[in-house]
């Protein structure tokens, strides 16, 4: 193989060695070390001009899944940053205190692109902090992650759950 695929692969390798070593994800509610499982919510005022003020949403999903999303609330014709949303995987890495993400799906319109590892350290008042393109933002915890089942059960009328 050639040296860059030789590269690509030891590291997609090793990362994958990390997530497979770590402990099962957390529950809401735990004590025990590492990020809640749920959104993080992060906002900044005037990021690339006056009155673009952007929010990044931040989701630890089970079974390892994170996205990430930017959004502005000035349109884009009037200078706000374009709307991106980028998924991935992510670990705990506790000797670091940081979650590692490495994206999996990229966004055309802006965000980490694809095979990028993203470190966002945990701080101690449990939020955690993202720096992408210059641009430092502290999120903080939310809401749980959505449980589709229950979303499913509300949805049904009442005739057919009692199918």
């Amino acid at each position: 193989l050639k040296p860059f695929w030789c590269k690509l692969l030891a590291s997609a390798g090793a990362f994958l060695l990390r997530v497979l070593q770590r402990p099962p994800t957390m529950t809401e509610g735990e004590s025990a070390e590492g990020p809640r499982l749920g959104t993080y919510v992060g906002k900044k005022r005037d990021c690339s001009c006056p009155g673009d003020h952007v929010s990044w949403e931040i989701s630890l999903l089970p079974d390892r899944v994170c996205t990430i999303g930017c959004r502005s609330e000035l349109s884009l014709s009037k200078g706000g940053l374009q709307a991106w949303q980028v998924e991935g995987a992510w670990a705990w890495e506790a000797d670091d205190e940081e979650v590692l993400v490495d994206i999996t799906r990229d966004d055309p319109l802006g965000g980490p692109k694809r095979e990028r590892e993203i470190a966002m350290p945990l701080c101690e008042d449990g939020s955690l902090v993202f720096n992408f393109a210059g641009r430092e933002v502290s999120c903080i915890w939310e809401r749980p992650p959505r449980d589709t089942i229950q979303e499913q059960l509300d949805a049904m009328s009442l005739k057919s759950s009692k199918r």
